[in-house]
């Protein structure tokens, strides 16, 4: 096995990122701790623990690894297996009161983090490890420990225990709190995404239909605000069928974005533009009156028809046919929409590449 391929997980599943955040290091600790204990039993004397000690870094090593292979439940398992036997056999040598009992505690976050088992399974074994250790606090009254080790030594134990625990605690808590907050942050970038592609046409990145209608409706309050007028315009770029049919459907795409770059360079801040459906465009004009309105649409129409626009080594011209509505305070705006399609449709049947005013 690769060391890169140990030190470098592989991508977690969404659903075991909190898990995974939480014990990616938890399990190293464990290395740590379980090898100091190495050492302390050497120091007591205790050649069987000190040997299980060692076997204990390499399970909780090896748990490690499984968690950065995706294999988290096996990891979890062999913690699970793992924590209560060590408790069981330090009870056993050295009693209840050097405090290895402790660690059973840390298996119950561990247990409610993971997201693959049911509520019912986590609070079972959240019931199993309660007991075991009342379990072993009356196996300790019942039978003493087989090491008989001074007092200062036992409290000495018993504080480094509580130290290591808690620091183990303070480690599970502040990292899962970290994945709490990381997974927030994700959760709400995930929806400021959701909500901008359900405002936004995919292939232009223009407002889409559902936006352009609000921005509308909000320019009419204003209207109605400020007694004035704003221009509505509907554009349909002419003869878009030639270019899907002569040159492919991606070529169609790219007038589409071409003329929609093309038009939004071209407006004020605080104009508007939008994917009104197919091959049409909806332009806003706020605070602007007929003769301005004309002035901005000449100008528009005067850039597309003096540029050529290069497609896979061909050049092709554009041009597009816009219907103007006028819409003062008092003007329903459904009624302003259809009378600058109106105004559109009436350019088409008298030649395309024109502007047509419209109050009706």
């Amino acid at each position: 096995m690769k060391l890169k391929n140990i030190l470098h997980p592989r991508e977690i599943e969404p659903r075991f990122f909190r898990f995974f955040f939480v014990t990616n290091y938890s399990y190293f600790l464990g290395v740590l701790i379980h090898s100091s204990f190495i050492y302390l039993f050497s120091y007591l004397g205790n050649t069987f623990m000190m040997k299980y000690n060692i076997l204990s870094s390499l399970v909780f090593l090896t748990a490690f690894i499984l968690n950065r292979k995706r294999w988290h439940q096996i990891a979890l398992l062999l913690m699970l297996v793992e924590i209560p036997v060590h408790a069981s056999l330090a009870t056993h040598f050295v009693g209840w009161e050097s405090g290895f009992y402790v660690y059973l505690m840390a298996l119950i976050p561990l247990v409610c983090f993971y997201p693959n088992w049911s509520h019912l399974i986590k609070i079972i074994l959240c019931i199993v490890i309660t007991f075991f250790s009342l379990g072993l606090k009356y196996y300790s009254v019942e039978y003493p420990p087989t090491m008989q080790i001074s007092s200062a030594v036992l409290n000495n134990l018993f504080y480094m225990n509580n130290f290591y625990f808690y620091v183990v605690l303070i480690f599970l808590s502040f990292y899962y709190a970290l994945a709490a907050n990381r997974a927030q942050e994700d959760l709400q970038v995930s929806y400021e995404q959701i909500k901008k592609l359900a405002r936004t046409d995919p292939l232009t990145g223009l407002p889409n239909r559902r936006d352009t209608i609000e921005r509308i409706e909000l320019e009419a309050l204003r209207c109605e605000r400020n007694k004035s007028e704003m221009a509505i315009i509907v554009a349909d770029i002419d003869n878009f069928k030639n270019f899907n049919d002569q040159y492919g459907h991606d070529c169609g795409d790219f007038v589409l974005v071409a003329v929609a770059d093309c038009i939004e360079n071209m407006l004020r801040r605080d104009d508007h533009i939008g994917r009104w459906g197919g091959e049409e465009f909806i332009i806003v004009l706020p605070d602007t009156n007929r003769e301005k309105a004309s002035q901005v649409i000449q100008i528009i129409q005067h850039n597309l028809n003096s540029n050529k626009f290069s497609y896979k080594d061909a050049e092709h011209h554009i041009s597009l046919t816009f219907g103007i509505s006028m819409c003062n305070h008092s003007m329903n705006i459904d009624k302003a929409i259809k009378a600058a399609d109106n105004a559109m449709l009436k350019g088409k049947k008298n030649g395309k590449n024109q502007l047509v005013f419209t109050r009706d």
